[in-house]
């Protein structure tokens, strides 16, 4: 009876070898069809050149002027509508706007409906081409807010793809791009960054890494090959 495996042993056996199948399905995964899954990194850089700021959210981009909105912000705040951190509405394409001392303006994108989609940077004379088309690459950058999921309503994509389009063009005409990730927790904030360091909005270069290698593989200035 000694020489007998234990109940334990064998549970033991068991639940390794099930955990050895596991690994292994995990590594034919990764090696199917021998493709390469890629990482997106920003890759932030310090600049002199000031942000222009656009949101985008589902098959959408918002350019975003700040002058109006610092200015529909400013009359909800003296008429007592943005007190407590009460959510108000912007006037401004579907934006509610949330004042916060740390945080400046948060921009709350509930409905896009009104929103340029990214697929009229096909169209010459389109507003979001328009749009875009003013800025000057010795003096502006284009920070996008980015939301990367799909809702009802989207037929093309998510934000993140929206956005990619964007960047894609924007490098075309040699204009610089930055960007973070936003949601309804996380919502897109501008504010001086003398008040927070919440507040710093730069422009990135984009490494990419495989996972298959572990490698990262960039051009010389830092874009995707």
């Amino acid at each position: 009876m000694k020489n007998l495996i234990s109940l334990d042993s064998l549970t033991d056996i068991v639940s390794n070898s099930v955990g050895i199948l596991i690994i292994f399905a995990v590594i034919n995964l990764i090696h199917d069809d021998n493709k390469t899954y890629q990482l997106e990194i920003p890759l932030e850089h310090a600049t002199d050149l000031s942000p222009a700021f656009f949101i985008s959210k589902n098959d959408r981009v918002l350019a975003l002027d700040t002058d109006t909105l610092f200015a529909n912000a400013a009359l909800q705040a003296t008429s007592g509508g943005a007190t407590n951190k009460r959510l108000f509405n912007l006037e401004y394409s579907g934006l509610l706007g949330q004042i916060d001392d740390e945080k400046g303006i948060s921009f709350f994108a509930r409905d896009t409906s009104e929103w340029p989609e990214f697929a009229e940077l096909e169209k010459r004379n389109s507003d979001l081409r328009k749009k875009l088309d003013k800025l000057d690459p010795k003096k502006q950058f284009a920070y996008f807010f980015v939301y990367d999921n799909t809702e009802d309503g989207s037929s093309s994509g998510s934000g993140f793809e929206a956005f990619r389009k964007a960047r894609e063009y924007l490098k075309r005409h040699s204009i610089k791009t930055g960007w973070q990730p936003v949601n309804s927790d996380s919502p897109a904030n501008i504010c001086d960054k003398s008040f927070s360091r919440r507040c710093v909005y730069l422009p990135s270069y984009l490494g990419t890494g495989n996972i298959n290698s572990g490698n990262t593989n960039t051009t010389d200035n830092g874009e995707k090959r």
